[in-house]
C-alpha cells in the first residue's frame, strides 16, 4: 500500500477533555480525567475514549502530511543543512522580519519547497518595503524629537535671560525704595 493511500485511510479519533462537548467554557484539548467517580476514568461503554498507544498512526506515515511529504520546522539557516531535497518547510511563526528574509532568500537559492508562502519573490519584496517604510518612521520620529529638544533649550534659555532681566530691574526697584523709605520710629525711640 502507498504511503498517500495509508494516510488517507488512517481514521484520527478526536480525543476531548472530559465533558468538553457540554460546556463552552471548556476547552477542547485533551486532559486525563482524575475523578474518582469520573465513568469516562473507568472506561464504562458509551463513555468518551481516553488516549491510548493503539489509536496512533503508523510508524512509516508519522510526521507526514496529506501528500505523504514530511515537513519540518526551520527556525534558523543552521536548520536547512539538515533538509533533504524531498521534505517540505514550514518557517517558524516566531522569526522576526528580517531573519525571515535571510532564511527565504537562503531556500530560494537551494530552491527547496516552503509550505507557509505561496510567492517567495514577493514576500521578499513586500517585507523589504515594509523595512525600509519603518526604518524611514523611525528616522523622522528621531529628527522631530530633535527639534522638539533644541525648542524646547531655547526657550529655556529665554526664560534664563527674562528672569536674570527681572532680577537686575527688581534690584534697582528695591534700591530706590530703601531710599526713599523713612526709617521706621519704635516707642521706646527718639527723633
Amino acid at each position: 500500500m502507498n504511503k498517500v493511500e495509508m494516510i488517507k485511510k488512517v481514521r484520527k479519533y478526536k480525543f476531548l477533555k472530559q465533558d468538553a462537548h457540554k460546556l463552552d467554557k471548556l476547552k477542547k484539548n485533551w486532559r486525563k480525567p482524575k475523578g474518582l467517580d469520573s465513568k469516562m476514568r473507568r472506561n464504562l461503554r458509551s463513555y468518551r475514549r481516553l488516549v491510548r498507544i493503539g489509536y496512533g498512526s503508523p510508524e512509516e506515515i508519522k510526521g507526514l502530511n496529506r501528500q505523504g511529504i514530511q515537513e519540518i520546522k526551520v527556525n534558523n539557516i543552521h536548520d536547512l543543512d539538515k533538509i533533504k531535497p524531498d521534505q517540505l518547510i514550514i518557517i517558524s511563526s516566531t522569526l522576526g522580519l528580517r531573519k525571515k528574509i535571510e532564511l527565504v532568500k537562503k531556500i530560494q537559492e537551494r530552491k527547496l519547497k516552503v509550505a507557509n508562502l505561496k510567492d517567495i519573490q514577493e514576500f521578499i519584496k513586500k517585507s523589504e518595503e515594509k523595512i525600509k517604510k519603518k526604518s524611514d518612521e523611525r528616522k523622522s520620529k528621531i529628527e522631530k524629537r530633535a527639534k522638539s529638544k533644541e525648542d524646547l533649550k531655547k526657550k529655556a534659555e529665554k526664560k534664563k535671560e527674562s528672569k536674570e532681566e527681572k532680577t537686575q530691574e527688581e534690584k534697582l526697584e528695591e534700591e530706590k525704595k530703601k531710599t526713599l523709605e523713612k526709617p521706621k520710629v519704635g516707642k521706646g525711640e527718639n527723633l
